[in-house]
């Protein structure tokens, strides 16, 4: 059996099989973009900026209407380079690969693949609808079935193969024990009851991930009384005051909240939905001293037009409600997304020459690829390992998904 040196390449191939098996999350989300990187001959640089769903609005009577068609895009950005290393003495590096796999390759690409599935679901923070009670966790079937009952309000596409539910372990116990007899009768069923795991139900695939992401929301002092600043605000932006001033992070990228007397509209037909829409802070915001917060929001607050979100803009002095306003309230945040509201790219990194061992391997049907290399540390009299990975992640369309409050 070759050893680590003398045969890189199978190295570099059995690491990349471990990362990618070892991937839950990042499979299930929109990957189509990684071979638009890192094409040899065709490189197109670190970014790519991704088109919005372009709709549409409609007019009676025979005259003819046109409407500017407006192009939103958002750019999915190869700026995260991650790597596992360690080093190994001259005692082991006579190790087969068989070995080497076992000890060292195994648990670094393991690691590699669940951070990059913890870091992916960290973009939950800018999915703007969520069902059930912040820190409560949910007990009945109903609250199993709303996430999807949400997105179907919001006409977003539920074809079982691209709809997922991905939850911890605690929220997976609690939905076998909910929802045991009340699926069909055969296979699936024997594996939900002798596996006590959920695959697929109520028109959803499941997966169950200890990576899912944990909220801690902001200082939030004051939040009872937050008001809009000014009548007619629009855009990705909210002005607010009525808080207490002073305060970092007043209000934390995930926060949630909703308007009193904005409500949701239908994307397509832009009817009100008769609920209130739900905004998601989508960055870190500090009250000055005077009370006043500027929030980063999704969605942007579209009043009218093909990209309409809301029934009508904010009132001045409408109050805001925020899901939590104790400050600082930790809670898991599980969520039922289509595939396309993440996108993800593992882009190759280039190949090392002049090293004691070298290997850059890709899957075969895009550039998803890990990077192993060995030197010598000659002041040290070790050999030094990495394993590395280049990736970008982005939220292109965070509507697409819905969180359920737990605790």
């Amino acid at each position: 059996m070759p050893n680590v040196f003398s045969n890189p390449d199978m190295v570099g191939m059995k690491s990349l099989l471990f990362f990618n098996n070892a991937l839950q999350a990042a499979k299930h989300v929109d990957r189509q973009w990684e071979s638009k990187f890192g094409v040899e001959g065709a490189k197109i640089g670190d970014s790519l900026r991704l088109r919005r769903a372009n709709n549409a609005t409609v007019t009676v009577g025979n005259a003819f209407t046109s409407e500017n068609i407006e192009e939103r895009t958002r750019t999915l950005v190869i700026d995260t380079p991650l790597q596992a290393g360690f080093t190994m003495d001259n005692a082991d590096m006579a190790l087969t690969v068989d070995r080497f796999e076992e000890r060292y390759a195994i648990p670094r690409t393991r690691a590699l693949a669940n951070y990059i599935d913890r870091w992916l679901l960290q973009l939950v923070r800018s999915v703007p609808n969520a069902t059930g009670t912040y820190n409560t966790a949910p007990t009945a079937l109903a609250n199993f079935q709303a996430p999807l009952t949400r997105l179907r309000e919001f006409g977003v596409p539920d074809d079982i193969e691209d709809m997922l539910f991905i939850m911890s372990p605690g929220e997976e116990e609690v939905a076998v024990r909910v929802l045991s007899g009340l699926f069909e009768s055969g296979p699936r069923l024997k594996e939900q009851y002798e596996k006590g795991e959920m695959r697929q139900a109520l028109g959803v695939r499941w997966l169950r991930s200890q990576n899912v992401y944990t909220h801690t929301t902001g200082l939030l002092g004051g939040a009872a009384t937050a008001a809009v600043v000014l009548a007619g605000q629009t855009g990705a932006s909210l002005n607010i005051d009525g808080v207490t001033g002073g305060q970092a992070p007043w209000a934390r990228n995930g926060d949630m909240f909703t308007i009193a007397g904005v409500n949701a509209a239908n994307p397509i037909t832009g009817v009100d939905l008769g609920f209130l829409r739900q905004f998601a802070v989508t960055a870190d915001a500090n009250s000055a001293a005077g009370g006043t917060v500027t929030l980063a929001i999704e969605p942007e607050i579209v009043t009218s037009g093909a990209n309409q979100t809301v029934s009508a803009g904010p009132a001045n002095d409408a109050l805001l409600t925020f899901f939590d306003t104790t400050g600082e309230v930790v809670a898991r945040q599980p969520l039922l997304m289509h595939r396309n509201t993440f996108a993800l790219a593992i882009a190759a990194e280039p190949a090392v020459k002049g090293v004691h061992a070298s290997s850059m391997k890709t899957a075969e049907d895009a550039p998803i690829g890990i990077r192993y290399v060995c030197w010598w540390d000659g002041d040290l009299n070790v050999f030094k390992f990495r394993y590395d990975v280049l990736c970008g992640r982005l939220a292109q369309n965070p509507g697409f998904a819905c969180r359920l409050h737990t605790s």
